[in-house]
């Protein structure tokens, strides 16, 4: 059950760091302007910080590059290594910024996460929403509610991934997942009428076994 998971959400979150280079130059200039403004950065900081992401990228395409040609890549071990970069990366930016500002700087990054899950909330939720007869204000009522399913999960696994895990952090790790998933489901259901929640089970059981026969 986690290794699916962690297959169908890695390409959704791998995807944000495969731009071109004439991308990642323009959301980068974007990126430090933001910092510059939310965190008051020195001028000083402002370019160790952009030599650091510079730096970031550059890893993380070596990452992506090692497991560009293999038909079947352990996703486990490349969301660990891309991890790995990204803790490195923290660690130097706490040697530039102030503890305020490091920690406006996860405010701002949380704050990005957020608004990109209800985005894939909101998509997702169009494709039930004939099925399941959704009116327009379930459908928003929902979204934060699925994003903050896709988010948790998400960040679970990817805190997890990569190198072999116990037994019982597996254990954990699956007991973590479920819980994630009952509170989005009670959350679903506060919105959801009773006959709405079966055809919502129906429609999720037929794109299961869809993805079975494939």
């Amino acid at each position: 059950m986690i290794r699916l998971i962690l297959k169908r959400t890695a390409v959704a979150f791998l995807f944000l760091f495969m731009t071109t280079s004439q991308t990642f130059a323009q959301e980068m200039e974007t990126a430090v302007v933001n910092l510059t403004e939310t965190l008051n950065l020195t001028e000083k900081q402002v370019a160790q910080v952009q030599t650091l992401m510079v730096q970031y990228r550059a890893k993380l395409d070596g990452v992506l590059l090692k497991h560009e040609g293999e038909e079947e890549p352990d996703v486990a071990e490349m969301i660990g290594e891309v991890r790995d970069v990204r803790d490195a990366y923290r660690k130097d930016l706490q040697e530039i910024l102030s503890k305020e500002q490091y920690e406006g700087y996860l405010a701002a990054i949380d704050s990005v996460l957020t608004d990109m899950f209800n985005d894939l909330a909101e998509i997702r939720l169009m494709d039930v929403q004939s099925e399941v007869g959704l009116s327009d204000d379930q459908l928003v009522s929902l979204i934060p509610i699925v994003s903050k399913g896709l988010k948790s999960t998400v960040q679970l696994l990817f805190e997890n991934a990569g190198g072999r895990l116990s037994v019982p952090k597996k254990i954990k790790l699956s007991k973590n997942v479920k819980k994630i998933e009952k509170e989005r489901r009670a959350g679903m259901e506060t919105i959801l009428t009773p006959d709405q929640m079966v055809l919502y089970d129906a429609f999720k059981e037929e794109q299961k076994a869809n993805r079975k026969k494939k």
